[in-house]
């Protein structure tokens, strides 16, 4: 996670359980203040003291759309989410949206990338929403990018967008690579496309590679 400013909106995190699961999430908050900064340290909050409670990630997000609703209303902010939960033993994937960039699938087997992207409202729109929960099977080799869109909203100095094209190229073409090392190297490619070392907006990266026991 880089963030534009001092403080940021955006968050992301790993959260195991005891049976063996992993929950990855990431998120980000309308805006780059204290404010923003803050509605994220307190949907960290809720999500760390749910886990074990809810089973699946469309409660999760269920329950930090209904938690939320009227604080985001009043300070005019929204959220995007992701929720993956993974199980190594069946290498099952379950994941819901709420509103957030579509997670980029790099499907080994037959050597293309998919989009993961179930229906779901962005948080603080609307209290009651039916967000859609999606599930795949991985196998060795399959890679998993979750992001926020200051990767792909990232600009050059002709107004052109990085856009999520590059980016799904970039997980074509370095799916090889370490997650720590294709994480730099995307992040790299984003400030040679801009220009800037620095962000105008948060950017953040989650990669997950399936790898044989």
């Amino acid at each position: 996670c880089i963030p534009a400013q001092e403080v940021g909106g955006d968050y992301y995190d790993y959260l195991p359980h005891e049976d063996g699961r992993l929950d990855l999430v990431i998120a980000d908050v309308s805006g780059h203040n204290v404010g923003a900064a803050l509605i994220m340290a307190e949907t960290r909050t809720l999500i760390r003291s749910r886990k074990g409670h809810l089973n699946n990630p469309q409660e999760i997000i269920r329950e930090l759309n209904q938690f939320f609703y009227e604080d985001l209303t009043r300070a005019e902010l929204f959220i995007t989410l992701f929720y993956l939960q993974f199980c190594p033993e069946t290498r099952q994937i379950t994941f819901a949206s709420a509103g957030h960039s579509p997670t980029l699938l790099w499907q080994s087997k037959l050597k293309k990338c998919i989009r993961l992207d179930p229906e779901g409202l962005i948080i603080g729109v609307k209290k009651d929403f039916p967000y859609e929960q999606e599930s795949l099977k991985l196998v060795d080799g399959d890679v998993l990018l979750l992001y926020t869109d200051g990767v792909i909203e990232a600009e050059n100095d002709k107004n052109e967008l990085f856009g999520e094209d590059r980016l799904v190229l970039l997980l074509e073409e370095h799916n090889k690579l370490t997650p720590q090392d294709m994480i730099d190297h995307i992040i790299e490619q984003v400030r040679l496309f801009s220009g800037h070392r620095s962000f105008k907006d948060d950017v953040s990266l989650i990669v997950m590679q399936v790898k044989q026991p």
